[in-house]
């Protein structure tokens, strides 16, 4: 199950380009469009990994959002405003939020700070299930089937990434980003060797691993 994201922000525009920016990654996003509509989305989805929150909106604004739903929740809280002096940032803190972003953001950055915001705050899991591949997180071994598959380190975070965001497609540069932590994208072909390799070694598991022309690859799950 993808992690819920609520986003809150007045300006729609701004939120369909983060919704889709977030969608991408995997995450399931609950939109509002004040403080008022994301405290209410907060008390009905109380599994909510993240809230992303403006601080100018009308109505209830962000700082308000934010310490009433410090009242109840301890989920992250990450506060995105036009505003980028001192004294606005040291406001964030104070109600209650763990991170502060100004805009315009820096996209791939900001959505760093999401994950890692997520990442933080997850629970713990021995491992993930994606049909008849069982990867285990802490042994960091890989079964299919109920037998044993042996990868290379690279090939394991290859199949974890993917697997966690099953059915979405992840590029090429998205791929390299996280498993080899590099943003050169000329070098596409090390992620298909390794999806080849990876393919193979999972025998009749290796069909859930799908390329999708010209975005990139897919972990499918059934």
């Amino acid at each position: 199950m993808s992690t819920k994201i609520i986003l809150a922000d007045d300006e729609e525009r701004w939120r369909l380009i983060v919704h889709d920016f977030l969608a991408n990654e995997g995450f399931t996003v609950l939109e509002a469009a004040n403080g008022r509509e994301a405290v209410d989305l907060l008390r009905q989805h109380t599994d909510a990994g993240l809230v992303i929150i403006d601080i100018m909106m009308p109505g209830m604004d962000g700082v308000e959002a934010c310490r009433e739903m410090r009242s109840f929740s301890r989920v992250p809280i990450l506060i995105v405003t036009a505003r980028d002096d001192e004294e606005s940032e040291i406001l964030c803190f104070r109600c209650g939020a763990d991170d502060f972003v100004s805009k315009p953001v820096k996209m791939r950055a900001f959505m760093a700070r999401i994950r890692a915001a997520v990442e933080r705050t997850a629970p713990q899991r021995e491992r993930l299930v994606v049909d008849e591949i069982v990867i285990d997180l802490l042994g960091k071994s890989v079964s299919c089937g109920g037998q044993p598959v042996a990868l290379t380190p690279k090939e394991f975070d290859l199949l974890l990434f993917l697997a966690q965001s099953p059915n979405v497609v992840k590029s090429r540069e998205q791929i390299l980003h996280a498993v080899w932590n590099t943003d050169f994208y000329g070098d596409g072909r090390t992620v298909d060797t390794h999806v080849k390799n990876l393919r193979m070694k999972l025998g009749p598991c290796g069909e859930a691993l799908r390329t999708v022309r010209s975005r990139g690859y897919l972990l499918e799950k059934r």
